[in-house]
């Protein structure tokens, strides 16, 4: 039989919807093969999964000693910062890459973030890459975050395996919020914990 029969075989036998989702299926795989499209699709994919962070019960919150809080960044002009500079205040700490996926996919609610809450509490975008490359993703996406390099290691406390990992901690150094993967930072829900913060 030849290639053209088999093709119109196909489409005779087959309904709307099965030729529909065979297409669908094909070009997701397609897709996923191809470098550049499958940062987007990741991305994609980790937006629609995203869900609300949870508060961590007030038993079970790590407390944060000066210790933890003695380890030093670099701002986007390569001013050196000391994390200790953000002690006292309602801080969001998020540990991120450009490559990430869920990184990528949750920065727009964390730039709506920040545009709501960026004066009234504390926050930390911080990457291990080199400077270039963090400014040259911000220009891309028009992000203007308090984004900052690490040039040391995580305090225990704060230490993850898995990025992004995000925290929010209180005036007082306790983890209130410890989230490894992609959340929607920028709900009701958060903004409510966000309030009762920045109220006590």
């Amino acid at each position: 039989m030849k290639i053209k029969d088999r093709i119109q075989k196909y489409f005779r036998e087959k309904s709307a919807f099965r030729i529909t989702s065979n297409l669908f299926f094909y070009l997701l795989i397609l897709a996923l093969l191809l470098p550049f499209s499958r940062k987007h699709l990741a991305t994609g994919l980790n937006r629609l999964i995203m869900h609300r962070p949870s508060v961590i019960s007030e038993q079970r919150q790590i407390q944060l000693t000066d210790e933890d809080y003695e380890w030093m960044l670099v701002d986007m002009k390569g001013n050196p910062v000391s994390f200790s500079t953000f002690k006292g205040e309602v801080l969001f700490l998020n540990i991120w890459a450009t490559w990430c996926p869920p990184c990528r996919a949750e920065m727009p609610n964390i730039q709506r973030l920040y545009d709501a809450y960026g004066e009234r509490m504390a926050m930390v975008i911080a990457s291990q890459e080199e400077a270039p490359r963090i400014r040259g993703f911000l220009d891309e996406n028009n992000y203007d975050l308090p984004v900052y390099r690490m040039v040391q290691n995580l305090p225990e406390k704060l230490s993850s395996s898995s990025i992004p990992t995000t925290f929010l901690i209180s005036p007082e150094g306790k983890i209130v919020i410890r989230k490894a993967g992609a959340a929607r930072w920028d709900g009701d829900y958060f903004k409510s914990v966000l309030d009762t913060l920045l109220e006590d």
